[in-house]
């Protein structure tokens, strides 16, 4: 009988998003941690080659033998898809926030069905106001079409390609994510008291004050960082070639885009956080998935920047943390 209970438990809604955070952050270490899974299916864009060319020697090294696993794993490889549909995560997030603002606001059948109690082994007993529900919606709107412009304005044609697991992983972050963000405030929505149409604001608070212009404020330098990344590049009929950032905060720092992104999703959950609360643990598992995925990322960033410029260039630089890692 418990292990029935505990199985139903799993099915609640916020527990399978919270599982699926953390599971898919679990994984990515995982197979960052073993060198055959981490060459074969993290690697992708400019990161997925190396941009040294093979020593005319390297023929004639010995060959090293492929196991069955080695070879089921390289089988696997093929499975890919183009480096640019990840336009199609932008699109995705738009798509749905739209989708989901608009049951929320209208409380459409989608609305209803979701937020129905009986879907929920313990409903949460302590919820995000509507104002908040709202709000961050709105701030994820912005976080998916300005990645999605960027992705337009910022994105050269490129033959380079992305693991189809990676691809797959991205687009279910970005279809559950905008779940994430009002499950916590079902309470609110289900109060019939207290229809979606007349939500009152958040009274101001310090920490409100602070955490807006901070959202807007990430909002800016990732743009501008991804701007002067792009600019970066140089594309002729054959290649495209990179040039060694220099520029504040990338003398010091590899992947400040990726620290602002991670900061983005720290802050709505911190704006997420309901009345009372401490916490709002779904949007934090989120952000323990960003965090971990581009952790992951920058160390794989920083090791092609290594082989690319040398040590003495890339030089002490950290990977995404300011001054430690």
């Amino acid at each position: 009988m418990a292990i029935v209970d505990f199985l139903i438990k799993l099915l609640d809604p916020v527990v399978l998003l919270r599982t699926f955070y953390i599971a898919a952050a679990a994984l990515i270490l995982f197979i960052n941690t073993i060198p055959a899974l981490r060459s074969r299916f993290l690697a992708y864009g400019s990161r997925a080659t190396s941009p040294q060319p093979r020593s005319k020697n390297a023929s004639s090294s010995p060959k090293t033998t492929s196991t069955p696993l080695l070879q089921f794993l390289d089988h696997l490889t093929i499975y890919r898809v183009p480096h640019n549909w990840f336009t199609h995560f932008y699109i995705l997030s738009v798509l749905s926030t739209l989708f989901w603002t608009h049951q929320l606001y209208t409380r459409g059948p989608a609305s209803n069905t979701s937020a129905n109690p009986n879907t929920f082994t313990s409903p949460p007993t302590t919820s995000m106001s509507l104002f908040q529900v709202h709000l961050v919606l709105s701030f994820q709107f912005l976080q998916g079409l300005r990645r999605l412009l960027e992705s337009h304005c910022y994105t050269s044609t490129s033959t380079s390609q992305m693991w189809i697991g990676h691809y797959m992983l991205g687009l279910l972050f970005y279809l559950t994510i905008n779940i994430a963000i009002w499950i916590e405030g079902l309470p609110a929505l289900l109060n019939p008291s207290s229809p979606p149409t007349s939500f009152s604001f958040l009274t101001p608070t310090l920490t409100l004050s602070l955490l807006l212009p901070l959202l807007l404020a990430s909002h800016i330098l990732q743009n501008n960082y991804h701007a002067y990344l792009f600019h970066l590049r140089t594309r002729t009929r054959f290649a495209t070639t990179y040039t060694l950032p220099s520029q504040p905060p990338f003398s010091s720092l590899l992947c400040p885009h990726y620290t602002v992104e991670v900061l983005i999703y720290i802050l709505l959950a911190l704006l997420a956080i309901p009345p009372g609360q401490t916490l709002n643990l779904t949007l934090s598992t989120a952000a323990i998935f960003v965090a971990v995925n581009l952790g992951v990322t920058a160390n794989g960033t920083k090791e092609w920047y290594l082989e690319s410029f040398g040590a003495e260039n890339v030089g002490r630089r950290k990977r995404i943390v300011p001054w430690v890692w």
